[in-house]
């Protein structure tokens, strides 16, 4: 009886360990994270996006350089101001209006830094597109440029750069579209593995780590 206990316990020991979904585990964390999956508009006029913090202004006055695309009813507009500094940083106005109209009514502002260019220095998108039709489906897609340490205390020349996609939602919503996210990063490594140097690169180069991470992400191995 006891041998037979025993059996028991060792075959569904087995039969769990090959049945369970490897979905169950916890999914590893990718070092690439958005600052924000969704980007809400806060009622009329313009406003920093919650934990933004800036002494500047966030409005829509003269001298801004917007970029206008078309979605359904209305249109959408970005400034990109810089980038600044060490860090390249970039504060971006975000905003949409009615198809008549050739300022945006309302929108948040945001920075963003582009640091991980330092590793890319050659790629497709030049300059970085921050509106674009990616799925070709006739509206334009929100594309937030961003950088991600690929190690702890990480230098400035150890970040790699990534492209968070965004699809309006409604009005004064947007929201992260992961499967677009996942397809520009999938671009973005291949652009790093076609530098002409990328075979003599040392296996723990900033940009074999980018483009490793990248793929990861690409590919669901970690999650954000």
């Amino acid at each position: 009886m006891r041998a037979s206990l025993i059996a028991l316990i060792i075959f569904m020991t087995g039969f769990w360990a090959v049945a369970l979904p490897t979905a169950d585990f916890p999914q590893a964390a990718c070092p690439m994270r958005p600052k924000h999956l969704e980007i809400r508009f806060q009622g009329h006029g313009f406003k920093w996006l919650p934990g933004e913090e800036s002494g500047d202004r966030c409005n829509r006055n003269a001298g801004k350089k917007w970029t206008k695309k078309a979605f359904k009813t209305h249109n959408l507009f970005v400034d990109a101001e810089g980038p600044s500094g060490r860090s390249r940083l970039w504060k971006l106005t975000i905003g949409t209006a009615r198809h008549s109209r050739t300022k945006p009514d309302c929108g948040v502002c945001m920075t963003t830094s582009t640091a991980g260019w330092r590793t890319l220095k050659q790629y497709g998108r030049v300059p970085l597109p921050w509106l674009e039709d990616l799925d070709h489906d006739g509206e334009a897609e929100l594309i937030v440029w961003d950088s991600f340490p690929l190690r702890e205390d990480a230098s400035m020349a150890e970040y790699g750069l990534i492209a968070w996609v965004y699809r309006l939602r409604s009005k004064d919503l947007f929201v992260i579209d992961r499967v677009l996210s996942r397809r520009m990063a999938s671009e973005i490594a291949q652009a790093y593995r076609s530098q002409p140097e990328f075979a003599n690169l040392s296996p723990g180069s900033p940009a074999k780590a980018a483009a490793e991470a990248l793929e990861r992400f690409a590919d669901e191995r970690c999650g954000i």
